[in-house]
C-alpha cells in the first residue's frame, strides 16, 4: 500500500511539474509601440529594448532579433547564442540620433531536411 501512494505521489508531481512546462506566451504585443518615426530618439530604444543585435554605420542603423509567440514579441538579448528569431527589427536613426525609418522584417528560415 505504501508503495502505491509513493507512485501516486511521483506522478502527481510530474503531471505538475510537466503542466508548469507549458507554453505560456511571454511576449508582448505592445513591445515595440513606441517607435515613432521622426520622434524617438537612440537613447529611448537602448532604455526600452537594451543592447541591439548588430549596429552598422558607426551607430546609425540598429538591428534586433525577435520571436513570436500568442502574447507579442520578444527580443533576443545581444549576447544570447543558440537562439534565431522570426524577425528582424531594423531602426535607422539620423545624425540626431532621432529615429529615421524601422521596419519589421519577416527572416527567412534556414530549411533543414
Amino acid at each position: 500500500m505504501e508503495m502505491r501512494k509513493a507512485q501516486v505521489l511521483i506522478m502527481a508531481g510530474l503531471l505538475a511539474l510537466l503542466s508548469a512546462c507549458s507554453t505560456t506566451p511571454i511576449g508582448k504585443h505592445d513591445l515595440l509601440d513606441f517607435l515613432q518615426d521622426g520622434k524617438t530618439t537612440k537613447e529611448e530604444v537602448f532604455l526600452r529594448l537594451a543592447e541591439p543585435s548588430s549596429t552598422y554605420e558607426d551607430g546609425r542603423i540598429f538591428t534586433y532579433r525577435l520571436n513570436e509567440d500568442e502574447g507579442g514579441y520578444t527580443i533576443k538579448g545581444a549576447k544570447s547564442k543558440g537562439w534565431s528569431g522570426k524577425y528582424s527589427l531594423v531602426l535607422s536613426f539620423d545624425e540626431r540620433g532621432i529615429l529615421r525609418r524601422h521596419s519589421l522584417v519577416r527572416v527567412q528560415e534556414a530549411y533543414t531536411p
